[in-house]
């Protein structure tokens, strides 16, 4: 199962915007934005490009965990303590 977490836009000033979901608290995203993308990766989250045929010059991606929602709390809480399941 892959549960979407956020998505990310880059304005103009190459700055990253994140949208997450209504289920996530501030400082799980605080973790999630500190955190490099590959350790994320290797701990169960997936980046998925967004691309727009109408507008080309707008950049973000799709941020996913692969696993259930609870799961994703559980390793973010270990990122945040400095180490992986």
């Amino acid at each position: 199962m892959r549960t979407l977490i956020a998505t990310v836009l880059t304005n103009s000033k190459r700055k990253d915007i994140y949208c997450a979901v209504k289920k996530l608290s501030d400082a799980q995203l605080d973790t999630l934005r500190k955190t490099n993308r590959p350790q994320l990766e290797e701990a169960g989250f997936t980046f998925i490009r967004l691309l727009s045929l109408e507008y080309p010059e707008v950049k973000g991606h799709a941020i996913f965990f692969e696993g259930h929602f609870d799961e994703m709390l559980r390793v973010l809480k270990s990122l945040e303590k400095g180490y992986l399941l």
